[in-house]
């Protein structure tokens, strides 16, 4: 006998969340109700499904092959109700999986936290939660539903994503309090002191781009080192004397938090465009796109207001 759609819909909800207790959360049932189901389904499907490691449940390979059809089955079920399903966000009860590089953690998470913050004083019972996983999974994860966002720079995602465009960034120089060149940053001291270099082409082919351009322009012994993140390179900037660049939104928050001189960069680098990512297959899921429109409109309202000055500042 073919399942039923509740026993379909909490399948779908376990390889989301990797959690009995999470997937009766989010279906309202309880969790012994959600226990009988996943029984029932191994046995029909002759197979574990999910094996426990640590406080999470694995899906098997048999798991998640399953996971298309079964999406595509309850997207048509979907289509099929009577009127257009409503999302409140004041009343719903989600988890969101957003994707993002350490830089937008830093700058962009506190802003979105702070807008959902704000919605009726707080008590809304909706969570944000940045993941983890190898960038050359996004396009996967975003179809899987285990992300609901990626934001960032990501022009490889092609395949049934689309985009939405935040901003354009530049690029700007954070070094420590008392270095040679704060408040005085020419071409000349730009290329004769040391620099910490990101190094985060597996992640952004952009910045991968800038770095290989900084390398062509610094000689070998003025570079420092390379690092794996922006926040990581603004902490070096603070405890020597290399010179650090990253995007000016992400630079202006760390000198301010880490006490550094923030500095105009003296060279051309081609500007970032920031944009939000979402699958085809959520595109018209009333909680996806209120979570497109809650994220763009309070990133665009918090870009509106005014930034600190981009001139050398202790």
């Amino acid at each position: 006998m073919i399942p039923d759609l509740s026993q379909l819909l909490i399948l779908d909800s376990l390889l989301r969340e990797g959690s009995l207790t999470r997937t009766a959360e989010l279906l309202g049932m309880s969790q012994p109700t959600v226990s009988r189901a996943l029984a029932r389904l191994r046995i029909h499907f002759g197979d574990p499904l999910f094996v426990r490691t640590g406080q999470r449940m694995v899906a098997t390979t048999r798991a998640l092959a399953l996971a298309a059809p079964i999406a595509a089955v309850l997207d048509a079920a979907r289509q099929l109700e009577g009127g257009p399903a409503v999302f409140d966000p004041l009343t719903a009860n989600r988890s969101f999986g957003l994707y993002m590089v350490d830089g937008a953690v830093v700058n962009i998470l506190p802003q979105l936290l702070g807008g959902l913050a704000r919605l009726d004083n707080g008590a809304s019972g909706l969570q944000l939660r940045c993941v983890h996983i190898d960038p050359g999974s996004i396009e996967a994860q975003l179809e899987r539903g285990h992300i609901d966002l990626a934001i960032g720079r990501f022009p490889q995602l092609v395949n049934n994503i689309r985009r939405r465009k935040l901003w354009d960034d530049e690029y700007a120089c954070v070094m420590r309090p008392g270095h040679p060149c704060a408040g005085n940053l020419d071409l000349d001291g730009y290329l004769t002191h040391r620099h910490v270099l990101i190094e985060m082409e597996h992640t952004s082919h952009h910045n991968g781009a800038v770095t290989r351009k900084l390398e062509s322009l610094l000689e070998p012994a003025r570079i420092l080192c390379h690092v794996p993140s922006f926040t990581s390179a603004a902490h070096i900037a603070l405890h020597t004397d290399a010179i650090a660049t990253i995007p000016l939104r992400l630079a202006q928050p760390l000198a301010r938090d880490l006490g550094l001189v923030l500095a105009r960069l003296p060279i051309e680098l081609p500007p970032l465009q920031l944009a939000l990512y979402w699958h085809e297959r959520s595109h018209r899921d009333p909680a996806n796109q209120w979570l497109r429109e809650f994220a763009h409109a309070t990133l665009l309202a918090s870009d509106a207001k005014p930034h600190a000055g981009h001139a050398e500042s202790a």
